[in-house]
């Protein structure tokens, strides 16, 4: 499947930019591209799945799973590197681990801001370009001259960014304590 592929292709692009960043100039600018293709990708994966009919449960997984090790991969990068502080991996990963365990759970909530807020496209889209920007702007850092509004801009987004990502998991959250508790209690 196409669709799937082209969510596989972006795990090997993350780790190569991981590998190579901050070593040449001229090398960082190019992989700024290569970061934004990798979110641009995860658009597309999406697209393609629609329009070629390809969607399936294990799509959306492989997805998910893709979408969680290159976010936490460029988190905890731009983190070693001394770029973000220390809460701001954590809080992310810890909002990802509880929220997908809770959406495994007790699946999806059903009300429609919930479903506005965590599932709509408009939402996705949102979320996956302050990511993309934030990313782009951490490592703008050692391609242009101005560190310190580089360095003000990076942590401001990335700050924008993490409280999105708590916003997107509040519906789910709060429809997991409206599971009954017969239900919360099962194995």
């Amino acid at each position: 499947m196409l669709a799937n592929t082209i969510t596989l292709i972006r795990l090997p692009l993350t780790f190569a930019v991981i590998a190579v960043f901050g070593r040449h100039r001229e090398l960082d600018t190019a992989l700024l591209a290569i970061i934004a293709l990798i979110f641009v990708l995860d658009a597309v994966d999406g697209i393609v799945a629609r329009r070629r009919d390809e969607t399936s449960e294990t799509g959306a997984l492989l997805d998910t799973i893709a979408d969680r090790i290159i976010e936490n991969t460029f988190w905890i990068y731009f983190t070693a590197t001394e770029r973000l502080p220390l809460w701001i991996p954590i809080t992310v990963m810890a909002r990802g681990v509880f929220t997908d365990t809770l959406h495994h759970r007790h699946g999806a909530p059903k009300s429609r801001w919930a479903g506005v807020i965590v599932r709509s496209r408009m939402s996705r889209a949102l979320y996956g370009t302050l990511k993309m920007l934030t990313f782009l702007c951490l490592a703008s850092r050692d391609v242009f001259d101005d560190f310190r509004l580089l360095a003000a801009l990076s942590l401001s987004l990335a700050s924008v960014t993490v409280a999105f990502c708590l916003i997107r998991g509040l519906p789910i959250c709060i429809a997991a304590l409206r599971v009954p508790e017969k239900e919360r209690n099962r194995c």
